[in-house]
């Protein structure tokens, strides 16, 4: 890619002024989109050392970082690092090999450098603040009831939740909610699911598509949560099915922007007009935008899944340089 044209694709970040409105209100995400992007370059650089010290920062910083741990960790195979194909007697090995194969020293130095950094600042906090630093920045997102701006479908089960009386009843019956369980899915598919399927054929748009389905799955959805996975469209948009078909760009574009629209006017009718928009309003746009946000990281992961892995693709160079020999 030329430098013109990088530079262009890196002003979808850059010069995005709904980044620089986020980033100059009081939000950390700028400052996070930079250590998420360093984490990415010393990863494809194979820093592995500082790839591990940059993961374990960056999810001390801000805790949902940790999901692209799986994605690192898969795309740190032998084959990939040393530049050869995959064996065909692999597949043959003993279960033991096989582990052995896996936990290669790559591997393990970003698990133990990236655990080491991240407990070793929880510790220094920990000293600092005591117990509030552990309530407000891991326990409180597992009981976290914030209905403000948040576009997620969750949002009218959490203003519900969030009354006193309501928060009463759940301590008397020690009852589990929903709003609490709503983790489960968006773990399940963006920290264990995405990453296997995808994170060995294109490490930066598989984090897009993580990042995308945590956000999209997320019980809370605000707009500050959007740069987390804008940071990384320069990486993805130059060979995505949303640039090379206008038709769908176009209308995903739409859709995406109609999604906040929708959810905005009955916002706008709740708090500043004090109409009661809850149902049905807010929560069929926040289903509506749920689904546009479902139908895009569809389309992300039939793009990634598309491209032939690098293993693969070296396996069949392999393979084609015997042939002719």
């Amino acid at each position: 890619m030329s430098q013109e044209r990088a530079l262009k694709y890196a002003s979808i970040w850059l010069l995005n002024p709904m980044v620089a409105t986020i980033s100059t209100r009081g939000s950390s995400e700028g400052l996070l989109g930079v250590f998420v992007t360093a984490l990415l370059w010393a990863v494809l650089a194979q820093r592995i050392a500082l790839s591990g010290i940059l993961l374990g920062f960056a999810v001390h910083f801000k805790i949902y970082p940790f999901i692209y741990a799986a994605s690192i960790i898969w795309w740190l195979d032998d084959d990939r690092l040393k530049g050869h194909g995959s064996s065909k007697s692999s597949s043959s090995a003993t279960i033991g090999n096989q582990i052995l194969s896996f936990l290669n020293p790559q591997r393990l130095i970003v698990a133990v450098s990236s655990l080491l950094t991240f407990m070793a600042l929880n510790i220094i906090m920990y000293l600092a603040y005591g117990w509030p630093f552990l309530e407000h920045s891991y326990f409180y997102h597992l009981i976290r009831t914030d209905h403000r701006h948040n576009f997620s479908p969750y949002n009218t089960l959490l203003y519900l939740n969030s009354s006193p009386k309501a928060n009463q009843q759940a301590s008397a019956q020690s009852s589990l909610g929903l709003e609490r369980l709503a983790f489960l899915p968006q773990l399940l598919l963006s920290a264990v699911l995405i990453p296997l399927v995808l994170s060995k054929r294109d490490l930066p748009a598989t984090m897009l598509a993580q990042t995308f389905a945590f956000v999209a799955f997320n019980k809370v959805c605000t707009s500050q949560y959007f740069l987390w996975y804008m940071m990384f469209l320069p990486y993805y948009l130059p060979e995505s099915t949303l640039l090379r078909s206008r038709p769908v760009g176009i209308s995903a574009l739409i859709l995406w922007v109609l999604g906040q629209v929708f959810w905005l006017q009955q916002g706008f009718q709740l708090e500043f007009n004090g109409h009661s928009t809850f149902v049905l309003g807010l929560w069929l746009s926040g289903i509506f935008f749920f689904i546009v946000n479902v139908g895009i990281l569809g389309i992300i992961i039939r793009d990634v899944k598309s491209k032939e892995s690098h293993v693969e693709e070296l396996h069949a160079t392999s393979t084609a340089t015997k042939k002719q020999a």
